[in-house]
């Protein structure tokens, strides 16, 4: 695979044992994930539910680690300890807002992916 800015299938391809219809249903299952996890990280943070928005965050950890958007990976892991805190609430909007752009531009490169991969 070549490479993307913001996605490194390693680690795809390692779970996944080569089997192209699976990281293509892992794939397809983050691109549907994504609109999911922006409105409830939106709605979460709205309502002052810090604690299921730190939840929220560790889930998403999981999924675009799964990608290999380890940028994102980190922030979720960050935003996760914060806010399961109540700390620092002033740079949730910042971490919400910068899953939006990655993982969006993420999803482009995800289906160059995909369509290689079918």
């Amino acid at each position: 695979m070549e490479n993307f800015k913001h996605v490194n299938m390693d680690y795809l391809d390692e779970i996944s044992e080569g089997n192209q219809d699976l990281a293509c249903d892992l794939i397809e299952m983050f691109i549907k994930q994504v609109p999911i996890f922006s409105e409830q990280l939106d709605s979460l943070y709205r309502n002052g539910d810090f604690v299921l928005l730190g939840k929220l965050a560790h889930k998403i950890k999981s999924s675009v680690a799964m990608m290999g958007i380890t940028e994102l990976a980190s922030d979720m892991k960050t935003l996760e300890f914060i806010a399961r805190e109540g700390k620092e609430i002033e740079k949730y909007p910042d971490y919400i807002s910068k899953f939006k752009t990655i993982s969006n531009e993420a999803i482009i490169e995800l289906n160059d992916i995909l369509i290689k991969l079918k």
